[in-house]
């Protein structure tokens, strides 16, 4: 029987900051490296050489996907590691919402779905019977 109350699991790893530090930091990072490429972009209608501008957006874009490539493949390490306390927790408190006649009616389903599969089951046999004779 699963517990009436509902307690944060204890972290296996804890993380130093909170998420949405984390995650506001990364889109910080990405809204400034935006600001830049605007920047650079103004400065094409100082008539300066378009070559060098064009290398060096490429290079901030370049930056901005290996940065975020590496910080989000950290964090995706962190969450998964993170989510197998928090799905038991939360199928443990799903347990104490159920109806115990909800153990009835899933094995009812399971038992219609069952009949239908012998059914589909035994017309296939019949078709592949049918085929196989021979006509006359």
């Amino acid at each position: 029987m699963a517990t009436p109350h509902v307690t944060r699991p204890p972290r296996t790893q804890p993380q130093p900051f909170p998420k949405s530090t984390i995650y506001f930091t990364i889109a910080s990072l990405n809204r400034e490296l935006e600001f830049a490429i605007e920047h650079l972009g103004k400065l094409r209608e100082f008539k300066f050489r378009r070559e060098p501008i064009d290398a060096i957006i490429a290079k901030i874009e370049e930056l901005r996907c290996w940065s975020n490539s590496e910080f989000l493949e950290v964090q995706v390490e962190r969450e998964e590691k993170e989510i197998v306390p928090w799905e038991r927790l939360s199928m443990a408190y799903d347990a104490t919402l159920q109806d115990p006649n909800d153990v009835l009616l899933e094995a009812d389903r399971i038992r219609r779905n069952r009949a239908a599969d012998d059914v589909i089951r035994e017309v296939e046999r019949r078709q592949s019977a049918a085929k196989k004779k021979p006509s006359k």
